[in-house]
């Protein structure tokens, strides 16, 4: 049986979507599963099906780490005080405070310091991890 967006949609909305986020998420992931990634294009249909803004929408899938949008990564930097320092302004430097195609944020000390720097890149943790290591990354 082949996946459908609007039967989807119907599921979840009995559930309890929009006004319960739990059933909201859920279609998230499962939109992401079949996918590979939330596009934009059905946080526009979710956002008018259930009669709410895709503002809501895209916040929900920047607060919960193991959602994508289209085309976008994520890059993780351990703000431990050995990590941050050493990668944070070459990140700066390199892309900019809002880089286009990958978001940057700071997570609390990784604890794996004697790996260090450590960052995540759309999850995977990568130790030791260079500028170069970044610009791979970022640039395939």
């Amino acid at each position: 049986m082949e996946w459908n967006f609007d039967e989807a949609l119907t599921y979840y909305k009995k559930q309890g979507a929009p006004n319960d986020q739990t059933a909201l998420i859920g279609l998230l992931r499962e939109l992401q599963q079949e996918c590979g990634c939330v596009p934009q294009w059905a946080i526009a249909k979710t956002a008018e099906s259930y009669g709410i803004k895709e503002s809501y929408l895209l916040a929900i899938v920047k607060r919960i780490p193991t959602l994508r949008l289209e085309n976008t990564h994520t890059l993780e930097l351990c703000a431990g005080p050995n990590c941050r320092a050493s990668l944070a302004p070459f990140v700066e430097k390199t892309y900019g405070t809002h880089p286009k195609g990958f978001t940057v944020k700071f997570s609390g000390c990784m604890r794996m310091c004697g790996k260090g720097p450590n960052i995540k890149w759309d999850g995977t943790v990568y130790h030791h991890a260079t500028e170069e290591l970044i610009r791979r990354l970022v640039e395939k």
